[in-house]
Formats: C-alpha cells, sequence, structure tokens
C-alpha cells in the first residue's frame, strides 16, 4: 500500500510538472527519480548573470531595506530556527569567505542569499570542486520567509547584491539549480541569467561527469575530489581571492 501511495504522488507530481513546463520537464523529473537509486545520476544547470543582463527593476518600497549582514547578526539569527541558517555558514561568515546579504521589511528580516567569495566552492554532492573566475560571486542558499513571498525580495537581492559586490571586484553571479527545478529555472531566466548548459554525475564512489563548455568559456571549472576533502573544506574557511 505505501509503495503504490508512493507511485500514485509521483505520477500526480509528474502529471502537474507536464501541464506547467511541458514534457521534457517530465523526463528530466523522471530521470531523477530513476537515476538516482538507480545509478547515483544528478544533473545540475549552470547559470551566469551579469548587471547589463538584470530584467528586474531594483527600487524597494520604503517599508523595505537590503543589506549585508555583520557576522553577529548572522549568528544571533541563526538561532532561530525559522530562518534556515546553515551552521557551516555562520562559522565562515565569521572569516568573511560567505557574506549573506538580506532583506528586512519593517525592520524583519524577510528574505537573504548566500554570496561566496572563494576561488573554489563545493558542487552540491557531485564529488565535484567548482572553480569560480575572480570576477564572479557564487550566489547559493536563496531564502525568503513565508510571510514575506511574492514581493521578489530574492531576485531584487541577487540584482542588489551584484552592485554592491562591486567594490570587490565582481561583476556576475554564478549559480547552480537542479535541473529539474523548473520554478527555480523560470525565475532565473526572468530575472536574465544566462543558462551556460547541465552539468552531469553518475556512479559511486567515483563520479564520472560532463561538464557544460558555456561555463569552462567563461573560467568555470570542475574538478575531481574526494568526499572526504570536500566534507573538510565545508568545516574550515576558505582563503577570500580578491578585495
Amino acid at each position: 500500500m505505501a509503495i503504490l501511495k508512493r507511485l500514485h504522488h509521483k505520477v500526480t507530481k509528474a502529471s502537474q510538472i507536464r501541464r506547467d513546463f511541458g514534457f521534457r520537464a517530465v523526463l528530466q523529473y523522471a530521470a531523477n527519480v530513476v537515476g538516482l537509486p538507480l545509478c547515483h545520476f544528478e544533473a545540475t544547470t549552470i547559470v551566469w548573470l551579469s548587471p547589463e543582463r538584470m530584467n528586474i527593476a531594483l527600487d524597494l518600497p520604503d517599508d523595505t531595506q537590503m543589506r549585508f549582514l555583520t557576522a553577529d547578526e548572522v549568528a544571533t539569527f541563526a538561532e532561530d530556527p525559522q530562518y534556515a541558517f546553515k551552521e557551516s555558514l555562520v562559522r565562515k561568515s565569521q572569516f568573511d569567505s560567505d557574506l549573506c546579504f538580506a532583506a528586512f521589511v519593517d525592520g524583519t528580516l524577510a528574505s537573504y542569499g548566500w554570496y561566496t567569495l572563494n576561488s573554489e566552492v563545493p558542487a552540491d554532492d557531485f564529488g565535484l570542486m567548482m572553480s569560480v573566475p575572480p570576477n564572479a560571486a557564487y550566489m547559493h542558499n536563496g531564502f525568503t520567509h513565508p510571510d514575506f513571498r511574492g514581493r521578489r525580495l530574492h531576485g531584487i537581492g541577487m540584482g542588489r547584491a551584484l552592485h554592491a559586490l562591486a567594490d570587490r571586484g565582481i561583476d556576475a553571479l554564478l549559480s547552480d539549480v537542479d535541473w529539474a527545478n523548473h520554478a527555480s529555472l523560470r525565475s532565473c531566466r526572468r530575472l536574465g541569467y544566462d543558462f551556460l548548459g547541465n552539468l552531469y554525475a553518475i556512479g559511486r564512489p567515483w563520479r564520472c561527469s560532463v561538464s557544460p563548455r558555456a561555463a569552462r568559456s567563461l573560467g568555470v571549472t570542475f574538478d575531481r575530489r574526494s568526499q572526504n576533502d570536500i566534507q573538510a573544506d565545508e568545516h574550515r574557511p576558505l582563503a577570500v581571492n580578491r578585495h
């Protein structure tokens, strides 16, 4: 009975995906559902945003402010589980290796995103390290509180963060999004992100991977690392490669 319920849930979800995003999206969803348990298949889309490509107005209403959080503020907000701050990022914020850009509505934390300024970051669970070119920041771990969704805070925050990082030599944002997360990918397209292609990986413990050529042409490269090395990187601050 439990198996039938899970199957019914997946079929229902696939039907909804087809209605919202088309048949190709269903195939990607199916590849995730079948491929992950069968052969540890994973795929993520690499996206790139430059200021001239942004398609969103960055004006803020009078009740909203955006700025980088201090390390002490990050630690304070992390004590409240509703904000879902990752412990590893809280620790790294003490060393200026990761910055949190946040939106406040009437003084209440409403949204945030993290921006890594290191030259290397783990490529999710791919067993790879992604090297980021010195002119780009890796944007990840975006969050909007349910009470403030629908105000486009996440998109406006990315645009404003990109402008705010200009004095550090940053003129682009790099992100990766699960290739079957079509709602997020649609948002990226609306914001003006360029899609650089998909990163594919299969197998464990040794991962065979294929990275997109368009990403490599911008200086984004992927190197195989052991899982122990990647976990060690998650638990120590990395040297920031620009100021």
